[in-house]
């Protein structure tokens, strides 16, 4: 059919029939506009069908969607209406039923609602902002270009039938924000640099972005600030009577160059004045309101907006961007789950009692009392209407805290989500006859509570907040209240952690609480937050965060004493993942012992402007929550280590352990030299005598493990006085020169003073290692945990970490595969996660609790002849190529263990740690392979029965 021969049609059709005797054939005439699949037809689509029923109680039914195509749509037709806002009402009508069949068919990404006169396609895809494209006849006839959209009608159909994904708004919406927040950013940084305070333009700002979304979205008519942009080009000196005109107006509701305004208020468009702009910044403004700004994307707009303006400001407390993927991930399992959960109970509930009413009923009108029938069913029909409309009521007290809120991502997210619930239910009110104008939205931005320290986020989350309530509203009818904004108290700009008096801070009551707190490591909060501050933090919270744990760990405990005070349902909260380690994994085991955890992702990348780090994802509640999940599987329970499995973390330290493991010193300076130099420096004379062999010293980094040895040696005056460092001629020389400037501007005083020393002596390392022939090193971060022989006398870096034995036994222990296990659920992770992150292998985690076997003598020969013939076989590969790394060498290993190739020199190094692991198993009394879980099952087991004994 051309389109031409469809809109005669249906112009003249579409006001004399009904949907029930029109909607296949409509249907079937769109159809044939794109080509598009009808059901019954050769080659349509499996699922493809009229009258899709969905849930029927009894005899009852509650509805068939009239076209419906898994994955792609639910269609839905009404008769045509008289005027525009009949059409409106019933087309809104439409949509709810349509929404209604959606959650019964399996929510596919598209609703399409129409009068044959005209034709809606929503958008409900998971995780974003519904979008309507709306299709008149004309638009089809002509094949327009559907109004802020850049498709054409025809384009739109189409891709409903064969490509809905081309429909899903973040393929344009989040291009449109970045652009668009980019733009006005750039303006905002012009205006700072012209001398305006930073504070001021950043209110500015916001007011400007808000007029051209209001413009934009219909709420600020007849173009209004494009009209002020384009007049403050030619006239800028006239730009800031212009705007605060404009502001004053949008304030209170009233006129403005001959225009009413609507009351929109809410605290954004207060009593301060614009500021002035210059030709240039309106020129650049007004390009920035030619975009569609009613398509900004609420969950990214924020954070851009945010980092175009006060980066620097957030950076100060570790507080970034959190994508949406990470943030359904909790508020989904922390806030929608537990609703959802409660909704199902009601609407079930409420579907028995007309469904038990309905078998009553038949009962009577076969009794013969059709009046009692009649009134059974109203009955039933009241009290199910009833619960309904009293969960909608719920729903409207329900409360979502983010005590570090930032712009708003958060709080916005949740707060589409318990709109789409509402959604839902109003719904399912229809199915008990109360209309959908009957029963008005009651979730509101105010149930939105926040806490926020710096004062411009707090603003940008409120109308965050704004923007996306405004929008969802218009995309499901055009529900908006006048004054179109108010001021939301809820969003507190104040400290989350402590009041100006020092006192705890404490958070305002909140069924549920999410977020992302800042990602600040214990030792960076003196540096950023100051000596007082951290000071005060930690005698507050004392007793219940330890004080070498993170800043993030305080968010959680503040919560979980929250739920324990039955104030809080659940809460959940993206933090690094250091949240598994340390003393911050201390508030984790608080959590336990008052309720617990029912979600965890243990280690996720993240990567945000630049940091490049991991986080964990939680959620915990007081306990009664039945399903656990890790990493999305489902476990029995969640430990303290966010793991499923046995709880490595909680083994205790082991005496014959201490003082065997440590990390090397830390230099703070450039102290390594060429080995070629220092040796040229052995036996130089020194007028007192002494040998430069005291203080030159072979160096070893993590790049000399896992690569080449690099032949780098240290100049090391370990504790000497600076007269008995100067002995040392050439080597105090050297210093003098290369260390002594920059260390006499450093903040520590004592490393000022002691200019010539490393900035720790390492003297444990060197005692513990004193007359020993050799001693093992491992980086402390690399991707394979690799153990090598290096002479004792060699000083490592800060980064690797030395084991004070010298016997094949220890080596061949530490290089197994039993104790990779180990340390691998005992190490946090490092990286950026291109590669699954680097394990971070830290003494008091991984090597203090870990109980080496005690073996027989036969079973320590056999684990040292395994552990020799290791050293030697990669030696051997690595002397066949000059360019050949350790890394590389254990790249190959994990390989050939999944991929087996007998030809491959490798294969060799294979096969003598697959006898190492053997062997050390047999060390153990233990019979081999066994899973990881039961390696660390055991040695978990063996570990706290040697500890208990001590």
């Amino acid at each position: 059919m051309h389109p031409s021969e469809f809109a005669a049609k249906w112009r003249t059709r579409a006001p004399l029939v009904t949907e029930e005797q029109a909607y296949q054939e409509h249907y079937i005439d769109v159809a044939s506009l794109v080509g598009g699949p009808v059901p019954g037809q050769a080659g349509a689509p499996s699922g493809l069908t009229y009258q899709a029923g969905v849930s029927k109680v009894g005899s009852t039914d509650f509805g068939k969607a009239d076209v419906y195509l898994p994955g792609h749509f639910i269609w839905e037709a009404k008769r045509a209406q008289k005027t525009a806002d009949a059409r409106a009402k019933k087309l809104g009508e439409a949509l709810a039923q349509a929404t209604l069949y959606a959650y019964e068919l399996g929510s596919p990404p598209l609703i399409v609602v129409t009068d044959f006169v005209e034709i809606r396609v929503h958008t409900v895809f998971n995780g974003t902002m519904p979008r309507m494209f709306r299709i008149t006849l004309d638009d089809i006839e002509h094949n327009r270009v559907l109004e802020g959209s850049g498709l054409r009608a025809l384009d739109v159909l189409r891709h409903v039938f064969h490509s809905p994904a081309e429909l899903d708004p973040r393929l344009t919406r989040e291009r449109m924000t970045t652009e668009a927040t980019g733009q006005v950013g750039a303006v905002a940084r012009a205006m700072v640099a012209q001398g305006h305070d930073r504070t001021a333009v950043a209110h500015f700002m916001l007011r400007v972005v808000f007029a051209m979304f209001a413009e934009d979205s219909g709420l600020l008519g007849s173009r209004l600030l494009t009209a002020v942009l384009e007049r403050s080009v030619t006239k800028p000196e006239q730009s800031e009577a212009y705007l605060t005109d404009l502001f004053r107006a949008m304030a209170t509701g009233g006129e403005f160059w001959g225009h009413d305004v609507k009351h929109f208020n809410g605290g954004l468009f207060d009593a301060r004045p614009a500021l002035p702009l210059t030709s240039a910044d309106a020129g650049a403004l007004l390009k920035a309101a030619k975009l569609d700004w009613s398509q900004v994307e609420p969950v990214i707009f924020g954070g851009l907006f945010e980092s175009s303006l006060e980066a620097e400001v957030r950076g100060k407390r570790g507080a970034h961007f959190t994508g949406v993927q990470d943030i359904e991930r909790v508020v989904e399992p922390v806030v929608m789950m537990d609703l959802l959960r409660q909704w199902d109970a009601v609407r079930t509930q409420a579907r028995a009692l007309v469904e038990d009413a309905e078998a009553q009923a038949l009962q009577q009108e076969q009794d013969g009392s059709p009046r009692k029938a009649a009134n059974t069913r109203e009955k039933a029909r009241l009290a199910a209407a009833k619960l309904v409309t009293g969960f909608q009521t719920h729903l409207g007290t329900v409360t979502v805290l983010d005590p570090a809120c930032g712009s708003g991502n958060f709080l916005y997210v949740a707060l589409k989500r318990l709109m789409d619930l509402e959604a839902l239910v109003i719904a399912e009110a229809g199915l008990y006859g109360v209309g959908r104008f009957d029963l008005p939205p009651v979730v509101h931005p105010r149930q939105m509570l926040g806490i926020e320290i710096e004062e411009f986020a707090a603003e940008l989350a409120s109308v965050t907040l704004w923007i996306g309530f405004i929008q969802w509203n218009q995309a499901h009818g055009g529900y908006y209240q006048i004054p179109v904004l108010q001021t939301l108290s809820n969003i507190e700009n104040r400290d989350a952690l402590l009041n100006e008096d020092g006192s705890e801070a404490q958070w305002p009551a909140a069924t549920y609480h999410t977020g992302n707190p800042p990602f600040l490591g214990n030792k960076k909060i003196r540096a950023k937050l100051g000596d007082a501050y951290l000071t005060q933090l930690r005698a507050v919270y004392n007793e219940r965060v330890p004080g070498d744990a993170d800043f993030v760990a305080y968010w959680p405990e503040k919560s979980r004493a929250q739920i324990e005070a039955g104030v809080t349902r659940r809460a959940g909260f993206v933090t690094t993942q250091a949240i598994r380690t340390g003393g911050s994994r201390e508030v984790l085991g608080r959590i336990l012992n008052t309720g617990g955890l029912f979600m965890a992702w243990q280690n996720e990348p993240w990567l945000q402007e630049g940091a490049a780090v991991r986080v964990s994802l939680f959620g915990f509640d007081d306990g009664s929550e039945p399903t656990r999940t890790v990493d999305g599987q489902p476990v029995e329970q969640i430990n303290a280590s966010l793991s499923g499995a046995e709880d490595a973390r909680a083994a205790a330290s082991l005496p014959e352990n201490a003082g065997i493991a440590f990390q090397g010193p830390v230099k703070v300076g450039d102290f390594e030299i060429p080995g070629k130099l220092a040796r040229s420096w052995l036996d130089a004379p020194n007028p007192d005598g002494v040998s430069n062999r005291d203080v030159l010293k072979p160096w070893v980094n993590g790049m000399d493990i896992t690569r080449r040895p690099s032949d780098t040696w240290i100049i090391d005056f370990d504790v000497m006085s600076e007269a008995e460092a100067s002995r040392y001629v050439l080597p105090f020389a050297y210093v003098e020169q290369h260390v002594r400037p920059a260390r006499e501007k450093n903040k520590d005083k004592q490393r000022r003073t002691f200019w010539w020393r490393l900035g720790r002596s390492g003297s444990d390392l060197k005692r513990a290692s004193a007359g020993l022939s050799r001693v093992l090193v491992t980086p402390r971060v690399a991707k394979h945990r690799l153990w090598v022989w290096v002479p004792a006398g060699t000083l490592p870096d800060s980064r690797v970490l030395a084991v004070t034995r010298d016997d094949d036994f220890t080596f061949g222990v530490l290089q197994s595969g039993i104790h990779e296990v180990w340390s691998l659920a005992n190490s946090s992770e490092h990286g950026d996660g291109t590669e699954g992150g680097r394990p971070t292998y830290v003494a008091k985690d991984c090597f203090d609790p870990f109980p080496f076997p005690n073996p027989t003598d036969e079973q320590r020969a056999a684990v040292e002849k395994c552990a020799r013939f290791v050293v030697t076989m990669r030696e051997h590969l690595l002397a066949q190529d000059a360019k050949a790394t350790l890394t590389g060498v254990y790249n190959d290993v994990v390989r050939l263990r999944a991929e087996p190739d007998a030809t491959h020199p490798v294969t060799a190094l294979v096969k003598a740690h697959a006898d190492l692991d053997k062997a050390v198993a047999a060390a153990y009394g233990w019979d081999w392979p066994l899973s990881e879980d039961d390696v660390l099952a055991r040695l978990l087991a063996l570990n706290l029965e040697r500890a208990a004994t001590t």
